[in-house]
């Protein structure tokens, strides 16, 4: 037995660390950047005496992007448990799949909400790179988890095909 055949071996009794890792932190990243997305701040100065200040009143858009972050997050975290036991379809496509929602989400409310002066842009640029960052781990663990997954795949014909040869 070769050297890449008993790492590929290995694999069938150890979980996708690794992987499952770089879910997790993308999780936490797109928790993140959903709070700095939600967390409207007008930066009003002291009012004067007798102004009225009205303060931001998000809209259905807002409330729309907390319930797509909570399903993402619930999704994105099954996802990591399914990818750290080399499931096919979150290795080759579900992982892709949410990273490219979750560069949608880096454009879609940031831009809204700094079109209508809810937030500055220094914190629509913050938002941008956590979602795009969150998406890039994703497509890292998804990378790594197809190559694996057709390794062990692989590997696991190897063995089926040379013990039904054996026997």
């Amino acid at each position: 037995m070769t050297i890449s055949n008993i790492k590929a071996d290995k694999m069938r009794y150890q979980n996708n660390r690794f992987s499952y890792l770089l879910v997790m932190l993308s999780i936490v990243l797109s928790l993140i950047a959903l709070f700095t997305n939600i967390n409207f701040d007008q930066f009003i100065s002291e009012p004067e005496p007798g102004q009225l200040v009205y303060l931001v009143k998000p809209d259905m858009r807002v409330g729309i992007e907390i319930a797509i972050g909570i399903i993402m997050m619930l999704v994105m975290f099954m996802s990591a448990e399914k990818v750290k036991f080399y499931d096919a379809f979150w290795s080759n496509y579900g992982l892709f799949v949410l990273a490219g929602i979750n560069v949608l989400r880096a454009i879609h409310l940031p831009l809204y909400a700094l079109d209508l002066q809810w937030i500055p842009l220094a914190n629509v640029i913050a938002i941008i790179v956590e979602y795009t960052l969150s998406g890039a781990l994703l497509i890292a663990a998804g990378l790594i988890a197809t190559g694996k997954y057709h390794k062990l795949h692989k590997h696991l014909k190897e063995i089926n095909i040379h013990g039904n040869h054996a026997v």
